[in-house]
């Protein structure tokens, strides 16, 4: 099995629960465990914007927010549908996963009329290293599912 390098830093989640457990030195993640956190991130629905009290504005901004859209407003039928969702994503991947910098997300094949999108995940890894993930999005369901297809 080949090598796989670390990222430098813990995920959101890892944050908010070690701050509540005292514990204050970083782990390494393994990549395997950053795929696991980005799939949970990219399933978990977000609430919605019309649910957002706008007598409350600190909640747009808050953990509140954590995840992404509901699956129904994950459409990839067209050309617009899968470039709207991969700027969802990328949204999403730079507000909530500490451990990605210069995230990029793009569509691999735009007039595909399949119904899964295949996107793909450029960033950089806190630690330096270049890390390139393909990520599929099922139109029936909205679901994400990564898969590890390092460059």
């Amino acid at each position: 099995m080949p090598h796989r390098p670390n990222a430098s830093t813990s995920s959101l989640l890892d944050h908010l629960v070690d701050a509540c457990h005292g514990v204050e030195q970083r782990q390494p993640v393994r990549i395997e465990r950053l795929i696991d956190d980005i799939e949970l991130l990219l399933n978990t629905c977000c609430i919605d914007d019309a649910e957002v009290d706008s007598e409350f504005p600190e909640v747009a901004s808050s953990i509140h927010r954590y995840g992404s859209p509901a699956p129904q407003a994950t459409s990839i039928g067209t050309h617009e549908e899968r470039f709207a969702t991969a700027r969802r994503i990328e949204k999403t991947l730079r507000r909530f996963e500490p451990r990605l910098r210069r995230v990029r997300v793009r569509v691999e094949d735009p007039k595909s009329r399949s119904p899964i999108g295949r996107l793909r995940i450029e960033a950089t890894l806190a630690d330096s290293a270049d890390l390139s993930l393909a990520l599929n999005v099922r139109s029936t369901s909205g679901r994400a599912q990564i898969t590890a297809e390092r460059t």
